[in-house]
């Protein structure tokens, strides 16, 4: 089958840039003057964070639709198609606007190179100008400071949970990492922070710029209630109860969802909205591969893409409760620049049976390290091999209290939705 246009350009954006990752915004700072990309005039917030980014964007996405917006929603990676990555009003943007996006960014950049990430920030932000989208809302993609998203002032900054990641690029501790966060944070502007346990650079920082701060647990809160529900309460005693979880969201990764209400409940006037807003749009949030449930030839299955030692701690809380029911089978690979080690110590005491996918994938460990790392602490593989032949493995083994898990990369749940699923929890993107 021939290439697509927009796989032929996303072929070339490949090979644009020498470097994969070059932080630094003075490049597409640059380009986006050029298009006028800074200056369009819509409420910008900005999602900064280790784990939860997605969740609040989601959350924040979803509440913008349910009170008659047009959100402009951009995220990273995608999942099955690019064009993921570029929301209007809930929906992905067609080819043939990112492609027009391509080609006017192309002709503005000169001879500046740009990233594939910085190239898809200008197209997001040019789509959502012509689609005249409101509010913008931009999750990061590395870091903060200098992401290229962080070429937009944001009017409202979002920091979510941090963790240790990427460290070879934002430093060896939540401290210094906490502060390459809060590097999209704007003098004056608001900031949200949703971490529990914040590290005091995000504080100092806020005091710094003279922003006002709104933190989880100080500000605003969230408690897990019975049957899918949970409360919101606000710095001014304000409450908002009988709210809809959103279902990939487990008890612990709850704060999330209050700092998207925090954010639309008073933090910045330009972003409010209203109760009857707040509680629909939960209720209908849906974000692709995040705890996600679904059904293979009968089977329960859970879909997670996280892959850093705080996003797999949830997963394996989740794991532990399940224990009591069945037994936990789970497919799982990990990307090269990702230590196992810790990951199995999480997940090796709340999973019975392992099965290792081969992502063929240069990036990605090979099965065979992960098998001998994942053995050395007392795991039990029963199989490698694809997505398919996972799939197969497993159900043999499944009876009908076990539930079934792929983890460990966005890559790993890719293999599986291209696999055929019958979606349990609103399917998958796009």
């Amino acid at each position: 089958m021939a290439a697509s246009e927009l796989q032929r350009w996303l072929t070339w954006l490949e090979t644009l840039h020498p470097q994969e990752i070059d932080l630094g915004l003075a490049r597409i700072t640059t380009v986006a003057d050029r298009l006028g990309l800074r200056s369009a005039g819509a409420p910008i917030v900005t999602v900064a964070g280790t784990n939860g980014k997605g969740s609040t964007v989601a959350c924040l996405d979803a509440m913008y639709r349910a009170a008659g917006r047009n959100p402009g929603s951009y995220t990273s990676p995608h999942l099955l198609r690019y064009n993921e990555r570029i929301r209007i009003a809930g929906e992905a943007v067609d080819d043939d606007h990112i492609l027009a996006a391509f080609r006017a960014i192309d002709t503005a950049r000169g001879d500046i190179t740009l990233t594939y990430f910085e190239f898809a920030t200008l197209a997001a932000a040019w789509c959502f100008r012509e689609h005249r989208a409101s509010p913008w809302i931009m999750e990061v993609g590395l870091g903060g400071r200098l992401d290229a998203t962080n070429c937009l002032d944001a009017d409202l900054a979002v920091i979510t949970p941090i963790d240790l990641d990427h460290m070879e690029w934002l430093g060896d501790n939540r401290e210094a990492i906490a502060g390459e966060k809060m590097g999209i944070a704007r003098s004056g502007r608001p900031v949200v922070c949703a971490d529990p346990d914040p590290p005091a650079r995000i504080a100092e920082r806020a005091r710094a710029l003279g922003s006002p701060l709104w933190q989880l647990g100080r500000d605003f809160s969230a408690t897990a209630r019975g049957e899918g529900s949970w409360s919101w309460q606000g710095p001014q005693g304000e409450r908002l109860d009988g709210l809809t979880r959103p279902r990939w969201l487990p008890d612990a990764a709850l704060g999330n969802a209050a700092g998207a209400v925090m954010a639309v409940a008073g933090a910045h006037p330009a972003f409010r909205l209203d109760i009857d807003a707040i509680r629909a749009g939960l209720a209908n949030a849906r974000l692709a591969g995040r705890h996600q449930a679904m059904q293979y030839n009968g089977h329960a299955w859970l879909l997670d893409v996280g892959h850093n030692p705080a996003a797999i701690a949830l997963l394996a809380e989740r794991l532990a409760a399940h224990q009591a029911q069945g037994r936990v089978r789970l497919v799982f690979a990990l990307m090269r620049r990702k230590a196992p080690e810790p990951l199995f110590e999480a997940l090796v005491p709340v999973v019975d049976e392992w099965f290792l996918l081969d992502l063929d994938d240069p990036q990605s460990h090979s099965p065979g390290e992960l098998r001998a790392a994942l053995e050395q602490q007392g795991g039990k593989v029963i199989g490698v091999g694809t997505a398919p032949e996972a799939l197969a493995a497993v159900g043999e083994r499944m009876a009908s209290a076990d539930l079934a898990v792929a983890a460990g990369s966005f890559r790993v749940v890719e293999a599986f939705l291209r696999s055929g699923p019958d979606p349990c929890n609103g399917g998958g993107p796009g």
